[in-house]
């Protein structure tokens, strides 16, 4: 009876069970169709994010209403997806947010799914100049994608990071974080990311000055079918900036005009207030000055909006450079001062920024030479112990013994000297550093000194602005008096007196402008650049002219130069070099000789295997300072309740370094003063065809 129930129970289960099988076959498929359908749905939306950020945030509120919360890889997809449209249409703080919010409720039970919203916030961080905060998220983003092991995101992470370091001048550590990212790229072959590899790293070779490299990838882009309509329009803007560089202004503008068309359909602020700045400066070049004062205007009003220091830094440094030219000094010198303190924002951040990155380092090294100690110390401890227990218990084995801790020793020793190259190249890398963070920071002391300049340069016309604003005053005063009296009834006495007023404002008024004149002339003979106009001259005759110009000067103050030692034949910009010694000598008359003090100068010339030397001296009433370097600094004088400025050494400066390529040098002397100009030999005179025959 039991044998019978059990044959009709089995195929009873036995349908039951293809029943079953079969509705959870059919469920199974259902799943996958409907995976397949969202899969299908989000991509469309991807593809609209990428030309039209905003409608794509609407489809993607319109799906997070119905999906449901336990659903986290997609609910995922699409916040992360919304959060980066609204920081490409830079409401920066409705994405952040977004993303906190996200972070708050799956951090603690689901920290995988934080990757992609760390990345996000990590890279409006540096959108927002804050480099020490998109460190930190950008390095959170990449522990947690390799502890996951999410190949996706841990090469966007190291793109990211890569963009970051070309942000704070880090090139060659972006370049390489862009390989890594290229070489697990070619293992795990995500197509989109292949393409976004190859235009970070073009745009990293023009940062680098490689323009040719870069060009030869940008170029090929353009038709490679891999490349979608928003990839294309980096690409232009990258094509626009390089032949920028390459000072070829037509050929960058037709890019640059197509790249902001495509910023502008995908509403991006930021970009397009870099494209604007290269329109700025393309039209500049091509001296159409309103053309840029219109695209500059743009840019400043989009950066202002978006607080993008950098780009506000660029625009200003080039709305001042088209105030001079249109010979608007004063709100070129405002525009100078705000684009210096944009740019010390930005680089205090950039500096503060690389300084925590070589802390990082160095306390890593020092937790490493302390772990290293503590494992020599546990081996010389274990070595110990076991040569005890040894000696106590394997007495009879001592030879051997002796030739295994020998053998030990050996080892050992090697492994010190593989610690001591590890050490070695840690400690190179770190010099390497060092070096990296000293330009910067002397890149930053330029930038004061610039600072200083236009601040002395203010503090000199202070002054004959002040007596100019007096002078007007006056003779307003001195005009409604007059206007008072000639209703009242004029004498001649109060004519003459108005008159003699009038006089005296207007000369005051004019020795003032004047003055102003002359000291924003020789501001601007501070901007010297090298020339390319060369001509053959013998210096000889050069000085012996300059000193027939300024022969008057010498017989009032009763002054001798020798410079007969002068003799050489130059190939070379002859004017930089008359102004060199017009300056240097009209300097020495100014303050070596006061008030008619007697004196000499002597000038001669030295040639060396690697250079040549053209020497100055006098002994006039000399310069006390602890480095007489001092003297070169720009509004630096002694005799400033003179009038003088303390410009002359400063273009003397400028002259040589410039101008000459070379180096000069006050020498510490006992009495008077001295200094030497190091020129390269390019400057002599030689039997170049080109170059005239070498008469020396």
């Amino acid at each position: 009876m039991m044998f019978f129930l059990l044959l009709w129970v089995s195929p009873c289960c036995a349908e039951s069970n293809n029943t079953g099988n079969s509705a959870g076959q059919k469920e199974q498929e259902q799943e996958q169709e409907q995976q397949q359908n969202n899969a299908d749905r989000f991509e469309q939306i991807n593809l609209k994010s990428k030309s039209k950020p905003r409608e794509a945030n609407t489809d993607i509120d319109r799906w997070l209403a119905i999906v449901p919360a336990e659903d986290l890889e997609l609910r995922e997809k699409l916040i992360t997806t919304k959060a980066f449209n609204l920081m490409v249409l830079s409401e920066n703080d409705a994405s952040v947010q977004l993303l906190d919010a996200w972070l708050t409720e799956v951090q603690q039970q689901h920290p995988a799914r934080t990757t992609r919203a760390l990345e996000i916030l990590g890279y409006i961080a540096m959108r927002r100049g804050d480099h020490i905060k998109a460190s930190n998220l950008l390095a959170q983003a990449l522990q947690l994608s390799t502890e996951h092991h999410q190949p996706e995101r841990q090469i966007t992470s190291r793109i990211y990071t890569a963009i970051q370091a070309v942000h704070t001048g880090q090139n060659q550590t972006a370049l390489e974080l862009f390989l890594a990212a290229r070489a697990l790229n070619e293992q795990y072959k995500f197509d989109y990311l292949t393409v976004n590899i190859q235009s970070n790293i073009s745009n990293l070779l023009i940062e680098m000055g490689q323009y040719q490299q870069a060009l030869t990838g940008l170029l090929a882009a353009l038709d490679n079918p891999a490349y979608e309509e928003a990839d294309l329009i980096y690409v232009k803007m990258s094509l626009a900036r390089c032949y920028l560089a390459l000072k070829q202004h037509d050929t960058a503008l037709p890019y640059a005009e197509a790249a902001l068309l495509g910023y502008q359909q995908r509403e991006d602020p930021y970009y397009q207030s870099v494209v604007l700045l290269m329109l700025a400066e393309i039209a500049q070049h091509q001296q159409h000055l309103q053309q840029a004062q219109h695209y500059l205007e743009q840019a400043l009003t989009l950066a202002a909006a978006q607080q993008l220091t950098r780009q506000l830094s660029d625009a200003y440094l080039l709305k001042s450079k088209l105030l001079q030219q249109q010979q608007q000094s004063a709100s070129a010198l405002e525009a100078m001062q705000q684009h210096l303190l944009y740019y010390k924002q930005y680089h205090n951040e950039e500096a503060q920024q690389q300084l925590l990155q070589l802390q990082n380092q160095i306390e890593n090294l020092r937790k490493q030479q302390q772990i290293k100690n503590l494992e020599q110390e546990l081996t010389v401890r274990n070595l110990k112990t076991s040569h005890q227990r040894r000696t106590l218990w394997l007495s009879g084995c001592a030879a051997l013994a002796i030739i295994l801790l020998l053998l030990f020793l050996v080892r050992l020793q090697q492994k010190k000297r593989q610690q001591s190259e590890l050490y070695s190249k840690q400690l190179a890398a770190s010099y390497q550093q060092l070096q990296l963070t000293q330009r910067h920071l002397i890149a930053s002391e330029k930038m004061t000194a610039t600072a200083g300049m236009v601040a002395g340069l203010a503090h000199e016309l202070n002054t004959p602005l002040g007596i100019l604003t007096t002078a007007v005053s006056l003779l307003q005063e001195k005009t409604s008096e007059f206007q008072q009296k000639l209703a009242t009834g004029l004498t001649k006495q109060d004519l003459q007196l108005y008159l003699d007023n009038s006089r005296e404002a207007q000369q005051l008024s004019a020795q003032n402008v004047e003055r102003c004149a002359r000291l924003v002339q020789h501001f601007k003979q501070l901007a010297v650049q090298r020339s390319d106009h060369y001509s053959s001259f013998n210096l000889l005759q050069l000085v012996s002219d300059v000193m027939s110009l300024l022969s008057s000067r010498f017989d009032r103050q009763q002054l001798s130069i020798d410079y007969q030692q002068t003799e050489l034949m130059l190939y070379a910009d002859a004017q930089s070099f008359q102004l060199l010694l017009v300056e240097l000598i009209d300097n020495a008359i100014l303050h070596a000789f006061p008030e008619g003090k007697t004196g000499q100068i002597r000038l001669w010339v030295k040639r060396l295997p690697e250079h040549w030397e053209l020497h100055y001296e006098d002994n006039g009433v000399g310069f006390s300072a602890s480095s007489p370097d001092k003297v070169f600094e720009p509004f630096y004088t002694t005799s400033r309740h003179s009038g003088h400025t303390g410009l002359g050494l400063n273009l003397v400066y400028n002259l040589v370094t410039v101008a000459l390529e070379g180096e000069i040098e006050a020498l510490a002397v006992s009495s008077g003063f001295a200094l030497v100009c190091r020129l390269p030999n390019q400057l002599l005179a030689t039997t170049d065809p080109k170059r005239g025959p070498d008469q020396t």
